[in-house]
């Protein structure tokens, strides 16, 4: 990744800070699309920040100016259970503004575009773990456009000569991640633990998850890009954790006094998954370094340093 220019739509998030940091610490040069600025936990002086809707029309003019060589596309509308309510603006996100980032890129530089998907193009699958010959079923707009998004970057591959490659993300957490309730439950009770604040957990506490380490996230997506390898793949660790275990986890963590409550009324569209990424680690060498419980250590010790 040296000196090469990158492009990182939603670059000032969670992921895409992460996923900044990594790429400057190897030499290249980043620029970061984004609606919204980065907090400062989160941003890296030697990135240039550009705050832009990635539906503006400005997006041209900025692969104009970058001629990236590399696109990292992250930029979404994020949060699936609220995706239900909201499918309209999720679409504007996730299919209007991806379909215009294609646009400026096919118009220019032509970059290999590395492509953030979700597990939630799968839906309920029958069986687990989830492999990618499974045939999608997703069951909320956010799935679904995410889905849509994935058949576009085919589209622009196959007739336009565009490559990509899309990671179909279980869930992912770490340092930085948002708290608030449409975030993920790790960040959720790590930060409501340590301040002391109630905990729920909707129904049983058994709707499971795959959680996966956002170090190992960046890892993938960098391998991703550097390879000549395109296409779709599962990226998660295999190993399925039930919201009750991750309350324990965190709860142990913290050697926090605390209990929960139980909110009975709000159903979770997705009940048990758990992905298997054996093509992602035979094709790219790739596998998740961070277990669970350290990487629930490290993150809550960012929620204490941060609170």
């Amino acid at each position: 990744m040296n000196t090469r220019k990158i492009l990182i739509t939603g670059g000032s998030g969670f992921v895409g800070s992460h996923l900044a940091d990594a790429l400057v610490e190897r030499g290249a040069n980043v620029v970061v699309i984004d609606k919204v600025d980065p907090k400062q936990t989160n941003k890296n002086e030697k990135v240039e920040y550009i705050n832009m809707n990635i539906q503006d029309d400005g997006v041209l003019g900025v692969f104009e100016k970058y001629q990236p060589e590399i696109v990292f596309h992250l930029a979404a509308h994020l949060h699936d259970r609220e995706s239900v309510d909201m499918p309209i603006q999720n679409a504007q996100d996730n299919v209007i503004g991806l379909l215009n980032v294609c646009e400026a890129n096919r118009k220019t530089s032509k970059a290999k575009v590395v492509f953030m998907s979700s597990c939630a193009t799968y839906g309920n699958q029958s069986s687990l773990p989830i492999t990618e010959d499974m045939i999608p079923a997703p069951e909320t707009p956010y799935g679904i456009t995410k889905l849509v998004g994935e058949n576009y970057f085919r589209f622009y591959q196959n007739i336009r000569e565009i490559p990509f490659i899309a990671f179909r993300a279980a869930n992912i957490y770490g340092p930085r991640q948002d708290s608030s309730a449409e975030s993920g439950v790790i960040g959720i009770f790590s930060s409501r633990l340590i301040s002391g604040e109630p905990v729920v957990i909707n129904n049983d506490g058994q709707t499971t998850r795959d959680y996966i380490y956002v170090a190992d996230v960046v890892n993938a997506l960098i391998l991703g890009a550097e390879s000549n390898t395109t296409g779709v793949f599962n990226l998660g660790t295999g190993i399925e954790t039930s919201t009750q275990q991750i309350f324990d986890l965190i709860k142990s963590e913290i050697d926090a006094d605390a209990n929960f409550e139980r909110n009975e009324n709000q159903q979770d569209a997705l009940k048990h998954i758990v992905l298997d990424a054996g093509k992602l680690r035979n094709e790219l060498s790739w596998k998740p370094e961070v277990n669970l419980t350290d990487g629930v250590a490290g993150t809550v010790k960012w929620y204490k340093d941060n609170k």
